[in-house]
């Protein structure tokens, strides 16, 4: 009877592993079917600022976890100083606009069309590729203020409370 808690154990682990493999599979599948479906990837600047919103966290953790363990305690904020100063900088540096993105659209939607035409096209071809442009940008925007506002947020409480955090973590 000693056995049975053990195979009882190896079973759950094996289902929760093969459900969980299932669930990440499902939910790629997922998001692949979206990209296929929007037309691309997400745009460079969507890119920087996801990069930097995980820089920003990565800062804040790893300044409260150095002042905590090898440093002094009161030091435990610089981390979310320092990602607070990059989520502001890439909030200055954001000179992106919808302009980049138009002509590329308009000339994948031309070439799904068939290819480039030589006549002028009606305006109501002219206008989809526009507005479909238009929408994929302000998702896009919309995806930027998210992460700067996580990691502006993450950094500000990091930088305000950080020492606090450090503190917890001295145990010398």
């Amino acid at each position: 009877m000693e056995w049975v808690p053990i195979v009882f154990a190896i079973f759950k682990g094996s289902l929760l592993v093969i459900g969980m493999f299932y669930a990440i599979k499902w939910h790629h599948d997922q998001d692949q079917k979206a990209k296929d479906e929007a037309g691309g990837l997400q745009s460079p600047t969507e890119m920087r600022f996801f990069v930097a919103m995980i820089v920003a966290l990565a800062l804040s953790v790893i300044g409260i976890v150095y002042a905590g363990c090898w440093g002094h305690a009161a030091d435990g904020g610089w981390g979310g100083a320092l990602g607070c100063a990059l989520t502001f900088l890439m909030c200055i540096m954001n000179t992106s606009s919808a302009a980049a993105v138009l002509p590329d659209r308009q000339g994948q939607a031309q070439a799904a069309q068939g290819g480039v035409h030589s006549e002028p096209a009606t305006p109501a071809i002219q206008a989809e590729p526009l507005q479909a442009a238009f929408l994929a940008r302000l998702e896009s925007i919309e995806r930027e203020k998210i992460y700067l506002g996580i990691a502006g947020l993450a950094s500000a409480i990091s930088w305000k409370y950080g020492d606090v955090a450090a503190s917890w973590l001295n145990f010398g």
